[in-house]
């Protein structure tokens, strides 16, 4: 069966006056369920894919997997025409299992096993290094290898900083490295850097475009032929980020040090900026407690509320990636108790199972409903089922042009379907949801 045909088992397709808040009430109509539901729509997916296109003409997205591999949306960035950034085994087979072409991966593991680089040689795929051991094993195990030499940039500002773990030093470290490639005689094509997610000040990527010329004139001098240019991630996909002030910087950047006459190959790695906005959690209560006041029982001090997911899932990433909630509650005010204190507890006998302390929300009960946008970016993909509690289950819907627009891009020139698109140069918003919203 084809991709398109698989793809279509899997959703439903909706006539495009539906809107994102009618198909929530239609989760929600449904009742409280064993497991949330995570609303996805891919109509938001091919509209980020729309103003890459438009933004950053010259960088090919090769999107992390990591963030979401749901299948039906790999399955979408396969239709689009996306490339694809993998880090393991499994992610390779996966993405190779779908035919797509070598030349359209990027196996982007700084550190990899033995087994994932005979693979990689196997299937003639360029990688990544950033120390003198990864270089030595790679000249063991692929030593025909096009690889990518890895640096960091210090980003002090941005939530997470990959460099603490990955990346070499660019000034002096890399340029070592590079003399121990020429030495070794690995062909080193290029050279990339990863900002972490959500890079909170996009002049880092212009930074990065910077000192990626002089560590391309140094190459040079070594006799290297540079040609692939790899800016990583670090793109916001929330609903109220454009892609344009990341676009400003790049563009600048690379027409500044690498203009478009020089040939390069220049890709990224998006995954949030894919996969973010794309998904709606649809949680209910379950349970709620009251916290007194010691002093006088009456009083009530805060109130604790029980859902079905919890950092174990959905919300790992407002546990321990600094990605605060925003929580909607799913009724009117007038319908609510009155504002207190609140806590938002998972489903799991683990005490610190909680993703927002001490926030101002309205009072609740249970089965009532609480909503979370921009939810589809490392959340399911960190579900796992301890105390047997099952993940969240995708709901998934494209609207009716989306989806002709998909048929069409499967049997020509995707790019080309997607830029031309009218549906999509006149319905580019995308829809904020809101009931009872809690800032």
């Amino acid at each position: 069966m084809d991709i398109l045909s698989v793809l279509k088992s899997r959703l439903e397709i909706v006539d495009d006056s539906v809107t994102s808040k009618e198909l929530v009430d239609r989760l929600v109509a449904r009742g409280p369920l064993e497991e949330s539901l995570h609303l996805t729509e891919l109509d938001t997916l091919v509209k980020r894919h729309y103003q890459w296109l438009k933004h950053l003409p010259r960088v090919r997205p090769f999107y992390a997997i990591k963030s979401n591999d749901e299948p039906s949306i790999v399955e979408t960035t396969i239709l689009l025409g996306c490339g694809y950034d993998c880090a393991s085994t499994g992610e390779l087979k996966r993405i190779l299992g779908f035919r797509v072409e070598p030349e359209r991966i990027m196996f982007g593991q700084p550190m990899k096993t033995i087994e994932s680089l005979e693979l990689a040689k196997k299937m003639k795929l360029r990688t990544v290094f950033d120390t003198e051991d990864e270089l030595r094993k790679i000249h063991q195990y692929y030593p025909e290898a096009n690889v990518v030499i890895r640096f960091r940039l210090e980003t002090a500002e941005d939530s997470l900083n990959l460099g603490i773990k990955f990346g070499c030093e660019v000034d002096v470290e890399a340029r070592e490295l590079l003399d121990l490639a020429k030495e070794l005689g690995i062909n080193v094509i290029g050279w990339c850097f990863n900002l972490g997610h959500a890079c909170i000040n996009p002049k880092n990527f212009y930074t990065g475009i910077k000192k990626g010329k002089a560590l391309t004139d140094y190459a040079e001098s070594l006799g290297f032929k540079f040609n692939l240019i790899d800016l990583g991630g670090g793109f916001s996909g929330d609903k109220d980020v454009s892609i344009e002030q990341y676009a400003e910087q790049i563009n600048k950047g690379l027409d500044e040090f690498f203009p478009a006459e020089l040939g390069y190959m220049i890709v990224a790695e998006p995954g949030r900026y894919y996969s973010a906005a794309a998904v709606t959690a649809v949680v209910p209560i379950h349970g709620k407690r009251f916290i007194r006041s010691k002093d006088n029982p009456n009083d009530i001090e805060k109130v604790f509320y029980y859902f079905n997911d919890g950092i174990y899932a959905t919300f790992y990433s407002a546990k321990y990636r600094g990605k605060a909630v925003k929580p909607i509650v799913w009724k009117q005010l007038n319908e609510c108790g009155p504002t207190r204190k609140t806590t938002l507890y998972g489903p799991t006998c683990d005490g610190i199972d909680f993703f927002a302390k001490d926030i101002e929300m309205p009072e609740l009960n249970v089965a009532d409903f609480v909503v979370f946008e921009n939810q589809g970016a490392y959340s399911r993909v960190h579900a796992c089922r301890f105390n047997g509690f099952s993940p969240p289950k995708p709901v998934i819907f494209v609207r009716q042009s989306v989806w002709a627009l998909l048929e069409e891009a499967s049997e020509g020139d995707a790019t080309k379907v997607v830029q031309e698109s009218k549906y999509l140069l006149e319905n580019i918003e995308f829809e904020k949801l809101s009931y009872a919203s809690i800032n």
